[in-house]
């Protein structure tokens, strides 16, 4: 059985705010927080911009392959 459509717009990607990040980063275990704030400095970042451009994918992360 379909599901009923509503007269809703079609969902689209939003820009992330900054309060966003900040609820983001209270739900990341600890140790990937302090791996993330590293990450951040070494590329002259600060935290939230640095997790807004990884989920973005503008940012890159070096992992293990």
């Amino acid at each position: 059985m379909e599901k009923k459509k509503t007269g809703q717009k079609a969902s689209r990607p939003r820009w992330m705010t900054e309060c966003d990040v900040i609820r983001y980063n209270l739900k990341i275990p600890e140790k990937l927080k302090e791996k993330l704030k590293k990450e951040a400095l070494n590329s002259g970042m600060d935290m939230s911009s640095y997790v807004c451009g990884i989920l973005a994918g503008e940012v890159r992360r070096k992992g293990k392959r």
